[in-house]
């Protein structure tokens, strides 16, 4: 199950009454392991109406990569209330790398997004170390981060937490901000999510 995989972020808005158990996404997983997927993840935002949303992270193998077919891709589009789910391609070296993120009580998935002239290799330890960094605080069980494939200037970063209060509480440290202060000229916004993952293995 481990091995190099390109992990697909899908973000869904739902409809009204969609729960996980919904048949239409349960057809979608079962087509996501015929083109090969052994593990997935998936679960609703923590946000409140109507921003919530459903996360789908999908670990395709990377000698496969994503199912591109019409079939699947329009049926995505029948899923998401505005037939417009967006998505994310992160490659990993090893399936292990997120997983430690994914299985986590609670799942962070959060973004740094680059300006257009940022000169990334002089920023590239910081975008290590912001994730490294966690290791020092209480609560994080572990994770990785990636820059996506099919958005250059989009990082990535998949961190799991005891609670949604251990991070909380690590964000208002000196060692929190270090990098995120060294990262900020560069930055064109960012975002952060937490979920309860469901984990399918196939």
């Amino acid at each position: 199950m481990n091995g190099k995989i390109i992990s697909e972020i899908v973000k869904i808005a739902v409809k009204p009454g969609f729960d996980l158990s919904s048949p239409g996404f349960a057809q979608l997983r079962k087509a996501s392991v015929a083109g090969g997927v052994k593990e997935q993840y998936y679960g609703l935002s923590h946000e409140p109406e109507p921003e919530r949303h459903l996360c789908w992270i999908i670990q395709w193998p990377e000698t496969s990569g994503p199912l591109q077919t019409d079939s699947f891709r329009d049926a995505l589009k029948q899923l998401d209330a505005n037939r417009d789910p967006v998505s994310w391609l992160v490659p990993f070296a090893d399936a292990s790398q997120p997983r430690r993120a994914l299985v986590a009580p609670c799942a962070q998935l959060c973004t740094v997004p680059l300006k257009p002239d940022t000169n990334i290799p002089t920023i590239a330890n910081s975008l290590h170390k912001t994730y490294s960094d966690c290791y020092e605080a209480p609560g994080f069980t572990g994770g990785y981060w990636g820059t996506a494939l099919n958005d250059k200037l989009i990082n990535w970063y998949y961190l799991g937490w005891e609670t949604r209060a251990t991070h909380d509480a690590y964000a208002e440290t000196p060692l929190f901000w270090v990098e995120i202060n060294n990262l900020m000229p560069h930055m064109a916004g960012g975002w952060a999510d937490y979920y309860n993952f469901v984990q399918q293995l196939d």
